[in-house]
């Protein structure tokens, strides 16, 4: 299914009158509450908010490495002058980024572009290891929100605090064939779906469900947020061959503009959907009540970068030499971690990044250029030691520091 069609298709799925049933029946009954708007956190778990992100990663630099938690998200526009090349520096080869023809969509939609300079403070919230039975009655539930059967099980328990593997895994086969895998309590992934595009009816009316309060949902009058779109393509070269195979990440979220950037910021981080075509996977909002902190500046953000301390699968020898071409605020939803917590993300493209270097012979390297993405952990790091942060890549941590530049 090619952008088009999936945008299409996308764009015509309404929510069924079952589901607009419940879903009344339960905003009626949180009425009465004096909630924030668009925190969905005191909803009932049976209605909890479904946003998707691709799996599998996107294609990096060094042909065969592929980040599990990669962005995999298009974020659009602005033109990027690529630097004149010049000689490259020793280490060249454990350089790792993203080969793209089209950069722009790395920067897309993000809420906090023109306004990075605004806030000083979000919330964090705490990302628990749930025991068995929490994540058997959360499958058995969303199974039933996207109208599966379960028919049988494995639970894989955790494997600590601070290792990749930290969130339990319970893996079910549906009745049809589709296989869901929660990862502790906010990843759900679906694959082998025999019609994955059923799926997104619901999961587009979980979306728009949680876009709006309940007086909003209940008025007739109130039009309800519009569906962005966001697309996402990376490259690879074939071994021993004059192709490159193209790798499609499709977006979609709710558009709410009209709430404080905060808000825009917490829905574009968790209530979003990707899929590659043939995978979704599903993050679910953090139930607990976020702590606000105090944010580090972009200016520290950067420098903390070019001094060589930075998260993420990307990497360079020189990031002291790297052009920044774009920095934003999100969420890092990523598994694993013991907190969900903001982030700059960083994007950055290197002078002596020459695709020749990195595609098979017989590829013309002239449409393709390199950007790495770094995250620095954004809240102040006099408190980094109460939220730490962790990413993981490889089956271990990928937190670049100033000591491996020496």
């Amino acid at each position: 299914m090619n952008s088009k069609d999936y945008r299409s298709t996308l764009g015509g799925v309404t929510p069924s009158p079952a589901w607009r049933q419940r879903t009344l029946a339960a905003m009626k009954a949180a009425q009465g509450q004096k909630e924030p708007r668009r925190k969905p956190l005191a909803i009932a778990a049976t209605a909890a908010v479904l946003a998707l992100a691709v799996t599998g990663g996107v294609w990096l630099s060094n042909r065969t490495e592929v980040d599990p938690n990669g962005p995999g998200t298009a974020r659009t526009p602005e033109p990027v002058v690529t630097p004149t090349p010049s000689a490259a520096p020793i280490g060249t080869d454990s350089e790792r980024f993203f080969i793209v023809t089209d950069p722009s969509q790395l920067i897309g939609s993000n809420p906090t572009a023109g306004h990075l300079y605004e806030l000083t403070e979000l919330p964090v919230y705490e990302n628990p290891i749930p025991t068995e039975q929490q994540q058997r009655t959360l499958l058995n539930q969303l199974a039933e929100e996207l109208g599966y059967t379960v028919a049988q099980t494995q639970w894989t328990p955790s494997s600590g605090e601070d290792t990749v593997g930290r969130d339990p895994i319970l893996e079910a086969e549906c009745t049809d064939g589709t296989k869901l895998r929660l990862q502790g309590l906010y990843t759900l992934e679906l694959y082998d779906a025999p019609d994955l595009a059923a799926v997104t009816e619901t999961v587009q009316a979980h979306l728009l469900y949680h876009a709006m309060t309940p007086e909003e949902m209940l008025s007739s009058s109130h039009t309800p947020p519009q569906l962005a779109y966001e697309t996402f393509e990376s490259y690879r070269s074939t071994s021993g061959s004059s192709n490159v195979t193209p790798r499609t990440t499709w977006t979609m979220f709710p558009n709410v503009s009209d709430t404080s950037l905060e808000e825009r910021i917490y829905c574009y981080s968790f209530l979003r959907m990707e899929t590659d075509g043939s995978t979704l996977t599903l993050h679910l909002f953090p139930e607990s009540t976020g702590v606000s902190l105090p944010l580090r500046s972009p200016d520290d953000a950067q420098a903390a970068f070019r001094a060589g301390d930075y998260w993420g699968s990307c990497c360079t020898t020189r990031p002291d030499e790297a052009q920044i071409i774009f920095v934003s605020l999100e969420y890092d939803t990523s598994p694993d971690q013991p907190y969900f917590q903001p982030v700059y993300r960083i994007l950055f493209v290197q002078s002596y990044w020459d695709m020749a270097d990195w595609l098979e012979p017989g590829v013309d390297p002239s449409p393709f250029m390199g950007v790495g993405i770094a995250y620095v952990p954004a809240i102040d790091p006099e408190y980094q030691d109460e939220v730490p942060y962790r990413r993981y890549f490889n089956d271990g941590l990928a937190h670049h520091t100033p000591e491996e530049l020496t």
